[in-house]
């Protein structure tokens, strides 16, 4: 899974249901970013990366908690 897809996925998961949705646009209009068209897929881009995170954080008021599953991959 791409990077972009698990910072998606925990903005998503700090929510749910219309309002996970509502968290979703407002952080991805603040980055300029459809976060709906991120998909596991969606290459890496630590650019992108980094104005999601700075919207996430002014939305939320706090820095985002990322599960980085492919670093626990990789431990394996």
């Amino acid at each position: 899974m791409s990077r972009l897809k698990t910072i998606v996925d925990a903005i998503v998961a700090e929510s749910s249901g219309v309002q996970a949705r509502l968290l979703v646009a407002r952080i991805g209009l603040k980055a300029g970013v459809n976060l709906s068209r991120i998909t596991p897929s969606t290459p890496d881009n630590p650019e992108l990366e980094s104005k999601i995170l700075q919207a996430a954080r002014q939305v939320l008021g706090r820095d985002l908690q990322i599960e980085d599953r492919n670093a626990e991959e990789a431990q394996k």
